[in-house]
């Protein structure tokens, strides 16, 4: 297919389809000639990168999301990070109508000044680690982190977990791990993910009842973990993987630590997980190997 055709079906412009080939989002053949011919792969791209930019999708992003084997993953961390910009955005137009009105610039200067350490946590360290790391963090800590830093010891810890998460190597996960990896642990809607805390809290607020309600199936599953259908299983790789990568990286000695003096919430949280978790550990012995 030639570009004049691609043009017409994907509303792109020669110029822009020539940008993106050298950003190198598609590669068409090149002729013998030096003429480009696109194949259909090529022109299913285009349509998706033309519909991304109309979404305002910037073209890293949108490397991001055509390379990725689970897109809508992707597309979840860009949409969390647009709505923190967007909230922000608009602050600031309300900021800049301030100073219309006000014609003080010191005024407005000490207004934005209170928005910007009115930032929650949580949309800090999305800001500051827009993939992975991000959505790691709003999945397993957000809950906790929806106040702005408030003291200087909680500034301290804000930079001893920015400086744990930009320099900690990057966990070696096996191929054939990585898709149950992506569908646990990002392809999960906040209203899913709010439920999951909620039932988690009430399950460290009140053991006894837990147990009574749960015993046979955390027994049964206490049994099954001994087996060597779990030992083969992926669960238990992935499992093994991420102990290891806990013990050897500092992920307990320093980012938990760290996270526990940043949020007193995430503090109380983790106090009652570990008491629940004592609770169980009487209950079924074996479960402290786990």
């Amino acid at each position: 297919m030639q570009i004049n055709e691609v043009c017409k079906q994907t509303g792109l412009t020669k110029k822009a389809i020539e940008y993106y080939q050298n950003k190198g989002l598609i590669s068409p053949i090149i002729k013998e000639n030096g003429y480009r011919e696109f194949t259909d792969d090529n022109l299913e791209q285009l349509k998706m990168i033309a519909l991304l930019r109309r979404l305002d999708i910037g073209t890293d992003d949108i490397r991001e999301v055509i390379e990725s084997k689970d897109k809508k993953s992707v597309l979840i961390m860009i949409k969390q990070e647009k709505q923190i910009q967007a909230k922000a955005k608009l602050a600031r137009i309300e900021l800049i109508e301030e100073l219309i009105r006000e014609e003080d610039m010191y005024k407005v200067q000490d207004r934005i000044n209170l928005l910007e350490q009115q930032t929650t946590i949580k949309e800090k360290l999305m800001i500051a680690f827009p993939g992975y790391y991000g959505r790691y963090i709003s999945i397993h800590f957000g809950q906790f982190l929806n106040e702005p830093i408030k003291t200087e010891e909680q500034n301290r810890m804000y930079g001893i977990i920015v400086d744990f998460l930009d320099n900690i190597e990057s966990i070696q996960i096996p191929e054939e791990l990585q898709p149950i990896l992506d569908k646990a642990n990002l392809d999960i809607e906040d209203e899913v993910l709010e439920k999951l805390n909620q039932n988690m809290q009430a399950v460290y607020d009140d053991f006894e009842t837990y147990w009574k309600t749960n015993k046979d199936s955390i027994v049964e599953y206490a049994e099954f973990k001994k087996s060597e259908e779990y030992q083969d299983s992926m669960m238990a790789q992935q499992m093994n993987l991420f102990r290891k990568f806990g013990e050897t990286s500092g992920y307990y000695d320093i980012f938990i630590p760290a996270m526990r003096k940043l949020s007193p919430a995430y503090d109380k949280y983790y106090e009652k997980m570990l008491e629940a978790n004592d609770k169980l550990i009487q209950k079924i012995p074996d479960i402290e190997k786990w």
